[in-house]
């Protein structure tokens, strides 16, 4: 069981795998580290079709990974950021306690 095995893991792959991220939205969450950048910045950055980089966003955003934030210059847009390491390994240990729970109910 592959996603079971974490000795030679990142703490970044630890959440990438938890969270299911695709190579598409691990380079996403990698260009928004350091970054705020909308859509259209994103959709240069990876090199992808704007539909699909917004249908990574929208689940990476469900997920609680990213911040969305609403700006307005003549028009509405969003910014995208990703959530802090700290935030983010608090969102982790919730989703595998979760799991963990669940797993428990459905195996006593």
């Amino acid at each position: 069981m592959d996603f079971l095995e974490i000795e030679d893991k990142t703490e970044k792959e630890i959440i990438y795998n938890v969270f299911n991220l695709n190579d598409l939205q691990k380079n996403i969450f990698q260009t928004l580290e350091n970054s705020t950048l909308t859509v259209q910045e994103l959709t240069e950055e990876v090199g992808r079709s704007r539909s699909t980089v917004q249908r990574a966003l929208q689940d990476m955003v469900e997920k609680d990974l990213l911040m969305r934030e609403g700006k307005t210059d003549r028009t509405v847009y969003y910014v995208y950021t990703a959530l802090p390491i700290e935030e983010l390994r608090e969102i982790t240990l919730k989703a595998l306690n979760s799991w963990h729970q669940e797993v428990k109910q459905k195996l006593d």
